[in-house]
Order: structure tokens, then sequence, then C-alpha cells
């Protein structure tokens, strides 16, 4: 079991600011992990400054306010902020400072955390933080998509349209209660008894795709809905997006596959096709809702494009 602040991180060396570092944005979501960030929040403030890492910390009372302190930060020449929430937090933070030459730090406080798991960072908090203190940052990409709203967005994960996306809005909503991966696996076995095959096609570079599928998914990081690996081989540092597809779903080949694809990736005879691609064009009869690190970002037909290492974000350093 992961505890807030383990004894183990406790007990282990900690690692000291250098002199003169630079100040850190710290930005938190309150209601993420369902209070859990705001609790971490509390106890962090006290850490840093004992490590001699001037922070501040900021706990913005909407989305809004979140995107405004953001911009205020990027505008008055902050170059470092610190994402304490879970990957939608992430998401509305990076939509704001992209482009902008921020560096950006993340103490995974959410239910889901997939894109912290995507970079090595260590679920628990406070050896997340300790990473903070030496700020290694390393370029990682993100993913940019035009929706038939004309909206454009990026996100950093994993998104999709179909299946996936009912289950993100219900896992959202319905069964937020619900921790941790077992809420994204309710809401995809509900979603799953709503859902209808849709064609598609889809336009790559040098190919295209058309068929019958339950869903669609543009990947940049293994996993989404805590920790369904929808795209195992995906890499944030690669520039290549990954595209999955799923076919012929029945309720047998969901309940099966579902543990086997939370533990290692392997589809467990799920009819599941995976291309990789700089780009993809997403056409679909009728408009099929997109999600992005599990929030709603428009709908189809779309534009979905790799931005090779768009973004900074401090990580685990490389395993030998």
């Amino acid at each position: 079991m992961v505890h807030e602040f383990s004894s183990e991180a406790a007990k282990s060396p900690t690692a000291v600011a250098p002199s003169g570092a630079l100040p850190l944005w710290v930005l938190g979501n309150r209601s993420a992990g369902r209070g859990r960030a705001f609790r971490i929040g509390c106890r962090l403030e006290s850490w840093f400054a004992s490590r001699g890492c001037p922070a501040e910390f900021f706990w913005p009372e909407s989305r809004e306010e979140l995107k405004k302190l953001a911009v205020k930060a990027s505008a008055g020449g902050q170059r470092r902020l610190v994402v304490l929430g879970g990957d939608g937090t992430l998401l509305d933070v990076v939509n704001q400072i992209q482009g902008l030459g921020i560096e950006l730090g993340l103490v995974p406080a959410g239910d889901a955390n997939d894109v912290a798991a995507a970079i090595g960072l260590p679920r628990d908090p406070l050896a997340a933080a300790e990473l903070l203190l030496e700020w290694n940052a390393r370029p990682i990409d993100l993913i940019r998509v035009r929706t038939a709203e004309g909206h454009g967005r990026v996100y950093v994960g994993a998104g999709g349209a179909g299946l996936d996306a009912e289950a993100a809005r219900l896992a959202a909503g319905r069964f937020r209660w619900l921790p941790g991966v077992w809420r994204y696996l309710a809401a995809a076995l509900v979603a799953f008894g709503r859902s209808e095959r849709f064609e598609v096609r889809l336009e790559f570079e040098e190919d295209n795709w058309r068929g019958s599928v339950f869903l669609v998914a543009v990947a940049n990081a293994p996993a989404y809905g805590a920790g369904i690996r929808i795209a195992p081989e995906a890499r944030l540092d690669d520039g290549w997006l990954d595209v999955a597809l799923a076919e012929d779903l029945n309720w047998k080949q969901v309940l099966r596959a579902l543990p086997s694809l939370a533990r290692s990736g392997d589809t467990n005879g799920l009819n599941l096709r995976r291309f990789r691609a700089r780009r993809v064009r997403i056409e679909t009869v009728f408009p099929i809702a997109f999600h992005g690190d599990g929030e709603p970002l428009g709908s189809t037909p779309l534009d979905a494009e790799v931005l090779p290492g768009a973004l900074r974000m401090v990580s685990a350093p490389p395993r030998p």
C-alpha cells in the first residue's frame, strides 16, 4: 500500500535544493484524488522550506482560476511550475503554458496518475517531490488535436473516441467515488453495455484504414484510466503516436481482456489493432466524442499529430 508520505521515503537520504535555486510556483487542485492533493500540499509547504527550496503554493477555487494562474506565472517570468494533482490538472496547465518555455514538475496526487507513471515518477508524493529539488527536466512529446468544433488542444498521455471516451465520462461522474483503476473498469463495463460499433476512416501519412470499431485510442503514453495499458509500446519521447483500435467485442472478451490490459497490455484474445504514425485524421459517419487524458476535448472529425519535444518535464533518471 502506498501512503501519502511513506515511512520508507521519509527514512531515505533527502536531497537539498542547490544554493540559489529558482523559486517554485506550486499549482494545486484541492479536489484531486478526492482531497488527497490538498492533504499532501499542506505537508509539502514545510517540507520544501526544510530543504531550502523556496516554493509558493496556490489553491485555485476553479479550473478557470487554475488556468489564469498558469498564464500569470508565464507572464511574470516564472520558468518553473509544479502541478500538484492528477492528469486532468496537468492537462489544464499544459494547455496554458505550452510553447512558452516553462518547465513543469509534477507531484502525482490524482486517482489515475498515468502521466506520472509514464515519466517514471514514484507513486509516493514525497519521493516525487525529491526529484524537484534537483530539477532535471527533459523534453517529452505532446499530442495536438483539432476537433470538428475548431478547437485546438494538446494532451500528454492518451485519449480516444468511442467506448473509452464514454468510459472516461462515466469515470469522472457516476463512478468518481471508486479508487484508481476500479473506477475505469466499472465505467468501461457500463460504457460497453451502452456502446455500439461505428464506422471510422483513419488517414495516416502514407496509408488509410477503414472499418467498424468500438473505440479509437491515440496515445503518447502506455496507459490511461489508471493503468489500462492500451498502447504498451508507447513512449513520451519517441516522436510517434500510438493508435489502437478495438473491433469486434463481446462481454466475455471485455471481462477477460480488461484485467490483462491493466497488468501488462496483453490483449488476451481481444481483437485490437495497433498502428504508429506521426499524425492521423479520424473521420466518422456521425460525430463521436473524443477525450484526452480523461477530459472531453471535442468531437470527430479531428486531426491529431505528435509535437516532438514540445514540453520539458522533471522525470526520474533514466534506468541503466
